[in-house]
């Protein structure tokens, strides 16, 4: 057991250490270019193939990254990890991109402390940027008083990188039906831009860049809440559930580092001057209010609804920018199991989950809101006291806007997640 043990903590420093650039695999994604990146909607396996509900439905037997309050339902020691790969389309007025990412997206260990104390450590993504864009300019020379085109150059924009978090999590059952949670999370994360100029009439063998590198430090807190009702006999029945968290508004610390580079027509960087080094600079990360309801028949099949507001409006970033709205996502899911006790048939403890997500992103464009829908669906396949999950999703991102560009951002997804149960740290007894 020891050795299992040692082998799981292991494997989460390395996880961890290197978090940042995994989970930055993603594709083209040009609304990422703002802020620090798109907000990432931390769930897992089981979460994400229900239409990433799930913040008002504990389960006994897997991960809920969304409410730190029902981990008091896990009675066994948990690990899980999950993946995912990812195509993403791009589509404006006749050109359109295709580009493929993946990796790891979450992971978590959990275990009871007692039998109304339970805690909870992992890493799980908080926001990622993965974009790169192209234009052209023309180039003038003063000539007689006035200024002539003298050829063209063009301009490419490239950003990669997240945040992540490195959270640990503890809740009471406070009563039979009320169970109380905190998370607290350190962000950590770097975000590196760069922005490269070339003369585009060939008479120039060296490309000029500018590079921004931005490493984010700090602390968040998520304090939950968990309510059930059971009816009915106690293995059986039905339940009604709620649950709540809250993220406050928080300060985290930027280190800021910007450089001028000389690069070849190849993208080697042939030379770097250092500009800028400070690290006494601030973001100001906003808060967000996520609420949940779910029916379920025990065994068998539960419904689940989430509602979830990002004020991203208060959002500042190091140098002062803004420039982002409030979100929201609504969310609903189910997930259906035949008959989890069957001995007669395996595929009768399959269950089988879907989902749809809306949501306002906290992009604009002319004064429109992007508007992004999510459709989820997925498997779960019982291993003894483990599991395998897959799910699938397909979502798009729309602007149609009067006299300008239409754009269309839409993405095809596999997530995958493993989950491990087992009975650890019991005190052995001899008569």
């Amino acid at each position: 057991m020891y050795k299992q043990i040692n082998n799981i903590i292991l494997s989460c420093l390395v996880l961890i250490t290197f978090g940042s650039s995994v989970y930055a695999q993603q594709g083209n994604a040009p609304f990422t270019a703002i802020g620090v990146g798109n907000p990432v909607q931390s769930a897992s396996a089981r979460n994400q193939g229900m239409g990433y509900t799930g913040v008002g439905l504990a389960s006994y037997g897997h991960s809920n990254l969304l409410n730190p309050a029902t981990l008091t339902y896990n009675n066994l020691t948990l690990f899980e990890a999950g993946m995912y790969a990812e195509q993403r389309d791009l589509y404006s007025e006749s050109q359109s991109q295709q580009d493929y990412g993946g990796g790891l997206s979450y992971m978590t260990f959990a275990f009871p402390v007692s039998r109304k104390w339970s805690m909870g450590l992992g890493f799980k993504p908080y926001s990622v940027v993965s974009y790169k864009f192209y234009q052209t300019d023309t180039l003038y020379a003063p000539s007689n008083g006035g200024n002539i085109p003298s050829g063209f150059y063009g301009i490419n924009n490239e950003g990669k990188g997240g945040i992540n978090q490195v959270y640990f999590s503890n809740a009471f059952q406070m009563t039979k039906w009320l169970s109380l949670g905190l998370e607290l999370a350190y962000n950590v994360g770097v975000i590196e831009k760069v922005t490269k100029t070339e003369l585009l009439n060939n008479s120039s063998d060296f490309i000029s860049a500018r590079g921004v590198r931005l490493n984010y430090r700090g602390l968040m807190y998520k304090p939950g809440i968990y309510i059930s009702k059971h009816f009915g006999p106690k293995d059986k029945g039905s339940r009604i559930n709620f649950g709540g968290t809250y993220t406050f508004q928080q300060q985290v610390g930027v280190k800021r580092l910007e450089d001028i580079q000389t690069r070849s027509t190849s993208d080697l960087i042939l030379n770097r001057d250092t500009i800028i080094v400070d690290d006494s600079q601030y973001a100001t990360f906003p808060t967000e209010l996520a609420l949940g309801f779910s029916y379920e028949i025990v065994g068998k099949m539960a419904i689940a609804v989430d509602y979830t507001k990002q004020s991203w409006s208060e959002f500042e970033d190091y140098n002062g920018s803004k420039g982002l709205y409030d979100a929201f996502r609504l969310g609903v899911g189910i997930e259906y199991t035949p008959d989890y006790f069957s001995a007669s048939s395996y595929w009768k403890r399959l269950t089988w989950r879907g989902g749809f997500r809306y949501g306002e992103t906290p992009y604009q464009i002319y004064d429109q809101k992007i508007k992004e829908y999510v459709v989820t669906a997925g498997i779960e396949f019982p291993m003894g006291f483990s599991s395998l999950a897959v799910s699938g999703e397909y979502g798009w991102m729309r602007s149609d806007i009067q006299n300008a560009t239409t754009f269309e951002d839409r993405h095809y997804r596999l997530n995958i997640g493993v989950t491990i149960n087992d009975r650890w740290f019991v005190r052995r007894r001899i008569n």
